[in-house]
């Protein structure tokens, strides 16, 4: 004993040592994840007992009172059948008959009787008449009998000896048999001594499935049906329960003899067996339908939680340590170095290692820490901004503000070379965002990927130096380098096959769209202009954007200068089209409104052109109605400006802006023909006794009669000429019941002669004026 009690304080010694720090680091790491895991799964379990007890009792209940629902319909129905039987006419003739016996026409009506009552309720599978005067028994199986012959003689004697005149009934030789029985005495309303008896049987295994179906399918549960009198008229447990009393058991006790309790509900009651869930429901009748499930039941059922619950705890308590352990390694891990660099200093001579306490190898660890501090400042050296791109970044702003002296010594600095001739080429991604492959706050991603590609490209070109500087959220720019001796064709060949493999490296790998703009060579000093021309250049995408690569020298040997006349009859053109709903009109007006904008020459008159057609579809639109301006939206012009390419800016214009102007104008002439025709129906009411004419209404409204007369008809679905005469017809009709005037005193109000009067009425009243006047007086 002694010997292992020293095993043990070894071990604990030597994971609790002073000098272990990585070992208490382990230990409090483990225990700070597992006692809370443990509370917190002990909690859990805690209140999911709870929680999933009040639903377990819930769940019992609701399905005790779907039980007692449906049990009640079909013994109800049953008791109904009995009723209609025991009180029916053929009964009654039956009853205290002194032919009984030998009035076999009778006796087959009541078997006729019994059938029908058998196929109205598939659950009835006897039906008996028992005649106390002839003792003769009437059975659906057996027919006519006497009580001396009829096997289940004791059945007959238990039904007339009972108290109640009706109820269920679990009778000695059908009980066995396997029937609960329905026993009502006869007659229904009769006094003194029953003459007879009418039993429907039932088999007892088809409601004791019932029962089954509608329990929550655990093995220990039972269900009971108590009569008014508190016996056990059917029980999960079979047929040796029923006829039972409530009192012979604990359970069924406290729920049928307890004063005040509710005709439903669900409590935990002592048994025989412990603590039981018991729900009980009161129907009509005064029968109860009761579940007992025993408490160590449903805990059983629930197992399964503490399983997972047990599972889980072990799952975060195993992380838990990994994690602690790997923590504590990294935590660990410079005093390892430390111990390791003494070790090296001990094997050398030159040290001799430190005893104890992990920390005395500290002292030991300043020049490792050196090391390490010096590694450090070597690599945010390396992700600093280069110098060099933010020097060639001021170039381009503005060369011509350096002083030659200043020039020379920051070229001297970065190794920039000042001889020679310098060129800027811009590249310029097209059309990401529209493509939905990049968000517009993505552009460093794309600029990233464009130097990638350039600055490849460039040191892979033996015919070519120079640097990549990334210049904005989309553009890429490119300072090339040649001899002062190289001609302008030879240089200008090099730099296109140097853009034309940015262009066809960029389609193929990235499948990005790019456009080149270069400037023209000049001196150091000269970058910025060619910087400003290079950019020039991309802005000729405007006119021609089937060129890749675009020179600004290109640009200024083609512009001229010729008379630029806005087309203002293009312009209507395209309106009248918008506002008529004629699409395909309005996109070849624009087609000829983009060649004549592009025939200028002139990036700013192409810009302004653009514009000035905006402003006019605006204004025009504004003009047809009010709020027409919040439907287009606010940023048009925003929308507008974000199209760099000609193509561009037709596409916007026939896929955004024209299907939004047809649709508005189209609401607002639907909503306008509407307020016309209103308009005109409410002057026809008011001036019924004029002749107003279809030219006349139009003049009102301010449209042509044509259109009137169309308008009229889609609105109204009758022409004009057909709604004057109604209108006129219904004022004459007024007149003649209200008035004593003579039909051409109606006429002549009405705005007609007494003939054309008399055939408006033949046509909208099918009579004449006369005819009406008799018909309404």
């Amino acid at each position: 004993m002694r010997r292992v009690m020293h095993t043990i304080q070894s071990a604990l010694d030597r994971w609790f040592a002073t000098n272990g720090y990585l070992k208490r680091l382990i230990w409090l790491g483990c225990m700070s994840v597992v006692i809370p895991v443990v509370l917190a799964g002990s909690a859990y379990y805690h209140f999911s007992m709870i929680k999933l007890t009040e639903q377990f009792q819930d769940n019992n209940m609701a399905s005790l009172n779907l039980l007692k629902d449906r049990v009640e319909n079909i013994l109800t129905n049953i008791e109904h059948e009995s009723m209609q039987l025991a009180s029916g006419p053929l009964m009654r003739n039956a009853l205290g008959s002194a032919h009984y016996e030998s009035d076999y026409f009778l006796h087959l009506d009541l078997l006729d009787l019994f059938q029908l009552h058998k196929n109205t309720n598939n659950l009835i599978e006897e039906m008996i008449y028992y005649d106390a005067k002839t003792d003769m028994v009437l059975s659906h199986y057996y027919g006519l009998v006497s009580l001396a012959d009829y096997k289940e003689k004791q059945d007959m004697e238990a039904a007339l000896g009972g108290q109640a005149a009706a109820g269920w009934r679990y009778l000695p030789e059908s009980g066995e048999a396997g029937y609960i029985s329905y026993v009502r005495q006869v007659p229904v309303m009769g006094q003194g001594e029953p003459r007879g008896v009418v039993i429907l049987q039932v088999k007892e295994q088809e409601l004791r499935s019932l029962l089954r179906s509608y329990s929550v399918s655990l093995e220990d549960q039972s269900l009971a049906i108590l009569n008014a009198d508190q016996q056990i008229i059917l029980h999960t447990d079979g047929p040796g329960e029923i006829g039972k009393r409530a009192s012979e058991d604990e359970v069924l006790q406290q729920i049928a003899y307890a004063e005040g309790r509710e005709r439903s509900g669900h409590e935990v009651l002592k048994g025989e067996h412990g603590n039981e869930l018991v729900a009980y429901a009161s129907a009509s009748m005064g029968r109860t339908y009761i579940s007992q499930l025993p408490e160590q039941e449903m805990i059983a059922q629930l197992n399964w939680i503490k399983v997972l619950i047990l599972i889980s705890v072990s799952i975060f308590v195993l992380v838990g340590m990994l994690l602690t352990w790997f923590s504590s390694r990294l935590a660990y891990n410079p005093i390892q170095q430390l111990l390791r660099y003494g070790e090296h200093l001990r094997r050398n001579g030159q040290e001799t290692a430190p005893q104890g306490n992990e920390i005395e190898y500290i002292r030991s660890s300043l020049s490792y820490l050196n090391e390490q501090t010096e590694t450090l400042n070597r690599y945010i050296e390396g992700i600093q901004p280069d110098l060099r791109d933010r020097f060639l970044q001021r170039l381009l702003q503005s060369s011509g503000s350096w002083t030659s002296s200043r020039l020379e010594e920051e070229c001297a600095r970065h190794e920039f070379r000042t001889e020679g001739q310098f060129l800027v080429l811009v590249v310029k991604v097209e059309n990401l965002v529209k493509k939905k492959r990049f968000l517009p706050s993505e552009g460093p991603v794309i600029v990233f990927a464009l130097r990638n590609v350039m600055d490849e490209l460039l040191s892979q070109n033996t015919d070519l130096t120079g640097y990549v500087v990334d210049k904005n959220d989309s553009d890429s720019v490119a300072i090339l380098h040649f001899d002062s001796e190289i001609s302008h064709r030879e240089a200008r060949q090099k730099v296109c096959s140097y853009a034309e493999e940015i262009h066809h490296a960029l389609d193929q790998y990235l499948s990005f769209s790019a456009t080149v703009g270069v400037g023209r060579p000049g001196q150091l000093h000269g970058i910025a202009e060619s910087f400003r021309e290079a950019q020039l250049a991309l802005q000729y995408r405007l006119f021609d954007d089937a060129e890749n690569v675009l020179f600004y020298e290109d640009i200024l040997a083609t512009q001229r200068n010729p008379v630029f006349m806005y087309p203002r009859e293009i312009e209507e053109e395209i309106l009248e089209s918008l506002w008529n709903g004629t699409l395909t009109h309005a996109e070849d007006a624009l087609h000829r409104f983009s060649k004549k904008v592009r025939a200028s020459e002139s990036y700013t008159v192409m810009i302004q052109g653009y514009h000035m057609l905006l402003s006019a579809i605006i204004q025009f639109m504004e003009t047809k109605g009010p709020g027409m301006l919040e439907r287009l939206g606010s940023n048009l012009f925003d929308q507008l400006q974000e199209n760099q390419t000609s193509k561009e800016m037709h596409d916007w214009f026939i896929g955004v802006l024209f299907p939004l102007c047809i649709e508005a104008s189209q609401d607002l002439r639907t909503n306008s023909s509407r307020l016309i025709v209103q308009r005109v129906c409410e002057h026809l009411s008011s001036h019924p006794e004029g002749m107003q004419s279809l030219s006349d209404c139009a003049e009102l409204v301010n449209v042509s009669p044509s259109y009137l007369s169309r308008l009229f008809k889609k609105e109204m679905g009758v022409s004009f000429i057909e709604y004057m005469m109604n209108l006129k017809v219904q004022k004459a009709k007024q007149l003649l019941k209200d008035t004593d005037c003579t039909i051409t005193e109606i006429a002549e109000q009405v705005g007609y002669s007494e003939r054309n009067l008399n055939r408006a009425f033949q046509r909208f009243v099918q009579m004449s004026p006369n005819q009406y006047r008799m018909s309404v007086r």
